[in-house]
């Protein structure tokens, strides 16, 4: 069996994540602090949809934890049975568009404390970029008694996996390793190609978390295009689904079609990560207008459902509405930020 793993965290990402690396003949302990979860993993229930080469998440997680290969656990002493520890806690933006990054540097803060010389910490969490330099690695340091990058290895490696396809993405996808010195990026490289078949490429810390929050506000401003997009479309009498089709059969030309908006933590989060990290006096315009058409989206949707209902002599108040799926996305039982549900909420108001 290879070297034993925990992974801090297991969400929609960190079970899968976890799972992976079992398959890979780790041993993982799993660390989260949410009692019920715990409960249901380590009773082998899962709600995360998932699968790989056909087999259930929830039949993989009773697989490994017959073996005793995957241990769930809240019991953070469990975590120095490991020699590798991999943190997959997000950071979830409120209301007002900042971020809470709390219960991450929580982790990190019990994390330092179980640590030992030679432990390897890879950060896989989103984050504000500038967070490993200035909060998490100081904390580290504080937490552990010991100098990062000399006494245990710090890296930062962002998964860049979609729901539903987590466990063949972790699988087959390249990944971007910053360490905070170059040993430290060879030692998350060596564990990282224990895991996916894809190109692990050396970066620095902070181009590392640029790196995925980039990647997430390219999706973001190319989905408030297709939306906006759709509004010309719909000006013109046009269908947009056939305009975009033949837009697209130009090779230089790649856009998407509109939708209901954008759900999950990813791509609505990545422009609080951004503004975050940013002085006011660094306005970033295009993101603010992409993000603004994104949330819009719904109600944009509501509209046009009431205007048609109008043509009809009906009512969108006194009107049954059908919205048939309520998660983020396709297949997804994930309804955190799905744009459905601002639809639901605009119908009942």
């Amino acid at each position: 069996m290879r070297e034993a793993i925990s992974v801090i965290g297991l969400g929609y990402i960190g079970l899968p994540l976890a799972m992976c690396l079992c398959e890979q003949g780790h041993r993982v302990i799993g660390i989260d602090v949410d009692p019920v979860k715990l409960r249901d993993l380590s009773a082998g229930r899962t709600q995360v949809m998932e699968s790989y080469e056909g087999e259930p998440l929830a039949s993989i997680l009773q697989r490994h934890l017959a073996s005793g290969r995957f241990v769930p656990t809240g019991d953070w002493a469990m975590a120095a049975e490991a020699s590798s520890h991999i943190i997959t806690v997000g950071i979830p933006v409120h209301e007002n568009g900042v971020p809470d990054p709390l219960p991450l540097l929580a982790a990190i803060r019990s994390l330092g404390a179980v640590l030992r010389q030679g432990d390897l910490v890879l950060v896989r969490s989103t984050l504000v970029p500038g967070m490993m330099e200035q909060d998490i690695i100081p904390l580290l340091a504080e937490t552990s008694r010991m100098v990062p990058g000399t006494d245990f290895a710090v890296a930062y490696a962002a998964e860049r996996v979609a729901e539903g396809r987590a466990m063949y993405e972790f699988r087959t996808l390249d990944v971007v390793v910053g360490g905070l010195t170059p040993a430290c990026g060879e030692r998350a490289k060596a564990l990282l190609s224990t895991l996916t078949d894809g190109q692990v490429h050396l970066t620095d810390l902070r181009t590392a978390q640029l790196t995925k929050v980039i990647e997430n506000v390219q999706r973001d401003v190319n989905i408030a295009l297709a939306h906006q997009i759709k509004e010309i479309a719909e000006h013109h009498g046009v269908d947009v689904y056939e305009l975009i089709r033949l837009a697209n059969t130009h090779p230089r030309v790649r856009l998407l079609e509109p939708g209901l908006g954008v759900g999950g933590y990813c791509i609505p989060n990545a422009y609080a990560y951004i503004a975050a990290s940013l002085p006011k006096t660094r306005p970033v315009p295009l993101l603010t207008l992409a993000r603004r058409i994104n949330e819009e989206a719904p109600i944009r949707a509501a509209a046009q459902l009431e205007r048609q209902l109008a043509a009809l002599g009906k009512r969108l108040r006194e009107s049954t509405v059908a919205i048939l799926g309520l998660g983020m996305k396709d297949g997804s039982n994930d309804t955190d930020s799905a744009p459905r549900r601002s639809l639901v909420n605009w119908k009942s108001e």
